[in-house]
């Protein structure tokens, strides 16, 4: 029976799933070539005087962009072989002209940097980081962060580049928004990245947003996306780890003492168990205030025999064994209290304590909770200039990416929170607002009608394969690049959806073997069975037992006959 109903299931998601398909194929049939009368800007150059550097991409990528060319460990070959383009945007473009920077290759690595117009220093007068970001097409992992480079920038731009900030959106799994700084540890001469904690959640539509980070003088910081604020905090307080440490610490060469106790109660050894303690008392009597219900028929049994059965005509008593009709319910019962032998019932025995253990006292030995004693920290300082970081040299994107598409455009570096403002208002705010009324225009909403249970149904189950195959898709090129041990630990959710990937194609792999075994036992024309056998299948637990004993006799009897004829 649950054969049959998985073969069902499973046959019924199969056609409405090609339903659902089909129709999506016709509408896109349908808009093809979507007619629109939205009026798109034309690009015009827009001037920032006072940044470090202000991108808009109207030339060619370089000499000012540099695609990186450092090698893998130990081999000759590029390690970031993915390409780079300065284009003009494709997909629902929201100014005439307007040409980015666009990641060209899927499943690769790509790293590319740009020297800053003059160096910065965030000592001066903070930071402020703004830049666009587009993707042209869904993404499912990979990401479109930058990095803000520590100067001086001496080597072939890598992950081992030195950076001291890193913010912008990622998606690998869950979206996030990255902000990272790193910040000189006075004591030990080294750097420490501090990632900040409970950072928002970007969008991951295919409008351009813009994404904003300012570090201000007195350690303050705030993160806007598309002109909206979104998260502000403190560079002391919001990051972890933090950046000073404890003035304190426990004392590693401390241990704890051998005769140290650390019980704090301990059982009474001066006790004795009560004389009338009765360990063997059970948990449960008998109820001995209980009355038997006027209406049970202790003389009646549960089960009778069928009076209206009537013995098969084609029953033979040597081949077939004694017939006696099927059992049914004693119709008798039907109004009673109950039939058959009456037992009171059960209740809590009062006497019962259980085993008896003595109680527990104050220990006069204990000492306390231990604890190592605690040491001035060798480690420790207190900076309360942190927004101090380290100068600036240049801009870079250092990415893994399983989708093309992704775009970024109207890169600010600098430290005026009224230019970025102006920006926003200026260069992005009318982009964003003409893809919105385009994506509306070429996306009309359709006329919503009620969904049946099954069609949600089956269109949740639609979004979770295509989550779980991209998942799949991600992880597999993740691990193709970097290996299994290094994508289970970077991808823990891809990781999960191959092992739901497999199990899935286990359930379907069982639904389609009980669904050749349903067709041919369709083909297959079932043997005759005994009238005894379905008599008996509608009676009682007793009544079966009772028929499958005489079942069981009969069996033996016609074993024995047999054996002797063979005889």
């Amino acid at each position: 029976m649950t054969q049959k109903y998985s073969v069902l299931l499973l046959a019924t998601l199969a056609l409405q799933a090609r339903s659902v398909f089909s129709e999506e194929s016709v509408l896109e049939a349908v808009s093809a070539e979507p007619q629109h009368s939205v009026q798109i800007p034309q690009f015009a150059p827009y001037a920032v005087p006072e940044a470090a550097f202000w991108e808009q991409f109207v030339g060619t990528m370089e000499p000012l962009w540099k695609r990186s060319r450092a090698s893998k460990q130990d081999q000759n070959e590029d390690r970031y072989d993915g390409e780079w383009a300065v284009e003009e945007v494709m997909e629902l473009a929201g100014v005439a002209g307007d040409r980015a920077l666009v990641v060209k290759s899927e499943a690769r690595h790509h790293a590319i940097s740009a020297r800053l117009d003059k160096p910065l220093d965030p000592a001066q007068n903070g930071v402020v980081l703004q830049y666009e970001v587009k993707l042209q097409n869904t993404l499912n992992c990979g990401g479109a962060y930058a990095k803000l480079l520590t100067s001086p920038m001496t080597s072939e731009f890598s992950d081992s580049t030195p950076y001291t900030i890193m913010f912008g959106p990622d998606k690998c799994g869950e979206s996030k928004l990255h902000m990272i700084y790193r910040h000189l540890n006075p004591v030990t001469g080294n750097y420490t990245e501090h990632h900040l904690q409970k950072a928002p959640l970007p969008p991951t539509d295919s409008l351009t947003h813009l994404y904003t980070l300012v570090i201000r003088t007195d350690n303050t910081f705030a993160i806007s996306i598309d002109g909206v604020e979104k998260k502000t905090g403190s560079l002391l307080e919001d990051f972890e780890p933090p950046v000073n440490p404890a003035q304190e610490i426990d004392d590693p060469s401390d241990s704890k003492p051998a005769d140290w106790v650390d019980d704090e109660q301990i059982p009474d050894s001066d006790a004795t168990k009560p004389e009338d303690w009765d360990e063997d008392a059970p948990a449960m009597v008998s109820d001995e205030d209980a009355v038997k219900p006027a209406k049970w028929l202790e003389d009646e049994p549960l089960m009778v025999e069928d009076p209206a059965a009537v013995k098969p005509e084609d029953w033979d008593d040597d081949e077939d064994g004694d017939w006696a009709p099927p059992m049914v319910a004693n119709p008798r019962c039907a109004d009673a209290d109950g039939c058959g032998p009456w037992k009171r019932p059960l209740k809590r025995n009062p006497d019962y304590k259980g085993p008896w253990a003595p109680p527990l006292i104050d220990n006069p030995a204990y000492k306390g909770k231990w604890a190592p004693r605690r040491i001035a920290n060798p480690g420790y300082f207190e900076d309360l200039a942190v927004y101090k970081l380290a100068k600036i040299d240049a801009i870079g994107f250092e990415l893994w990416t399983m989708q093309s598409g992704i775009t970024f455009d109207n890169i600010y570096v600098g430290d005026s929170v009224e230019a970025a403002e102006r920006i926003a208002t200026n260069v992005w705010k009318p982009k964003h607002d003409t893809e919105v009324a385009l994506r509306e225009a070429l996306n009309p909403r359709p006329v919503e009608k009620a969904k049946s249970k099954l069609e949600g149904v089956l269109e949740l189950f639609k979004v979770r394969v295509g989550d779980i195959s991209a998942s799949v898709a991600d992880f597999y090129g993740r691990a193709r690049h970097e290996g299994i041990v290094e994508a289970v630990r970077q991808d823990r959710s891809g990781a999960i959806a191959v092992v739901m990937a497999v199990g899935g194609l286990i359930w379907l792999a069982w639904n389609l073997l009980s669904l050749v075994r349903f067709v041919i036992s369709l083909a297959t024309p079932a043997p005759s069975a005994p009238l005894a056998a379905t008599n008996t299948s509608n009676a009682s637990p007793d009544a079966t037992a009772s028929t499958s004993a005489r079942t069981d006799a009969h069996d033996s009897t016609a074993v024995k006959r047999k054996t002797k004829k063979s005889g």
